[in-house]
């Protein structure tokens, strides 16, 4: 089977409301790769092709023959794509189904130094052109709040971020132990408690001793993730002199509850009007409080967002990893692994139409982490992202 046959598996039949989707970003060339461009994406047929040699390269001036993978997609973005038309395209359907009470997850996957990040971050989160998906999914939300809050319909907002280091979880919000770390160390330096991964059969899978922060406006998501990106571990590698070492998870945890009036005749009623209502029935408290019970009713709706910046997969070889650098790419290998797995298991149950088919959740923290978020009825987006460096291609092949 070839790569076309085998990766159209995530390009899902069910249009919008499907389960899990797949998609991809090529990255511009940048100006110190000058092996070339190896990757050609096909906007209209959602398609990227890998070629073991420079596509600027007229056909008629190249002197051997040419390997060539394709591989299909739900959506596929050259490097011309914009952070808004990423955004559009992709991640908005995820906020709104989680804005309807569906767990809901997105994360950036790929070589380290392919902008994952820059993808799910942006250069600036003030920055209305080159913000990324997580400010943008919190514009989204509070856009949401404002047009829909009313006397008997309220929001509540809350967020929170998670690391895995080296498989040790970590609350990205909560101060060091001792204090505020020493100006110029590192996040790995310094003093972040490890916490464990627990399930209950109320709360499903959570992190135990978890910070949540209620959230009233953007602004305050945007200082709760300058903070975590200040103590996130990263360090320098030959291809990334910033590459991340942990996985980084962003939670938005959005409430929803509405109140009903029922007058008499059981017709639903405004707050002002069901108030006048019981005002003019003159009735005693205990009275009214037995109608209350009868003609009042509330709903709650909880919707999970998790947004997920995920370490960089890498090549020893190429990275040039020694030491704790080593160690830190075979945890970081070892959990992406485990996740290919997991949406590999998820997008077989989805083209298959079976529950049968077992998903390893239980291989690494981060899957574990995302296990109610992931499959079911939950909504799962994986954005890879890819070089078309011909340096890179072996690395853009294992991705794709």
């Amino acid at each position: 089977m070839d790569e076309l046959d085998r990766t159209s598996a995530a390009r899902s039949p069910g249009g919008h409301d499907d389960a899990v989707k797949v998609v991809v970003r090529v990255r511009p060339l940048l100006a110190h790769e000058s092996s070339g461009n190896v990757a050609r994406v096909d906007k209209r047929l959602q398609t990227v092709t890998i070629s073991d040699v420079d596509n600027d390269v007229p056909t008629i001036n190249r002197q051997r023959s040419v390997a060539v993978h394709t591989f299909a997609f739900d959506h596929a973005y050259d490097a011309g794509s914009t952070q808004a038309e990423v955004y559009e395209t992709t991640a908005q359907p995820v906020v709104e189904s989680c804005l309807q009470g569906y767990n809901a997850t997105m994360f950036a996957y790929g070589q380290t130094g392919t902008g994952k990040t820059y993808t799910m971050d942006g250069s600036e989160a003030r920055d209305p052109v080159a913000r990324g998906i997580i400010p943008r999914s919190v514009e989204q939300i509070f856009r949401h709040v404002a047009g829909h809050a009313q006397k008997n319909v309220r929001f509540l907002a809350r967020a929170s971020c998670i690391q895995i280091y080296q498989e040790i979880v970590s609350d990205l919000l909560a101060p060091p132990r001792n204090g505020i770390a020493p100006e110029g160390t590192s996040a790995v330096a310094s003093p972040l408690e490890a916490l464990a991964i627990r399930e209950d059969p109320k709360r499903g899978v959570y992190v135990d001793g978890l910070s949540e922060w209620v959230v009233r406006q953007p602004s305050e998501v945007y200082a709760l993730m300058d903070r975590a990106s200040r103590s996130r571990a990263t360090g320098a590698t030959r291809m990334n002199d910033f590459s991340s070492r942990s996985h980084a998870v962003f939670v938005v945890i959005v409430e929803h509850s509405e109140t009903v009036y029922v007058g008499e005749d059981g017709r639903e009623l405004a707050p002002d009007d069901f108030a006048r209502e019981m005002r003019s029935a003159g009735l005693k408290r205990a009275e009214a409080l037995a109608r209350l019970e009868n003609r009042v009713k509330q709903t709650f709706r909880v919707g999970k967002l998790n947004l997920v910046d995920l370490a960089g997969s890498e090549r020893v070889g190429v990275s040039g990893a020694t030491g704790q650098r080593l160690e830190e790419s075979k945890k970081i290998n070892a959990s992406l692994s485990a996740l290919g797995n997991v949406i590999a298991a998820l997008v077989t149950r989805q083209t298959s139409g079976t529950t049968r088919k077992h998903v390893p959740y239980r291989d690494s923290k981060l899957t574990r982490l995302l296990e109610d978020s992931l499959g079911g009825n939950c909504r799962t987006t994986m954005l890879a992202t890819i070089s078309p460096a011909a340096e890179s291609i072996a690395e853009t092949l294992s991705t794709l």
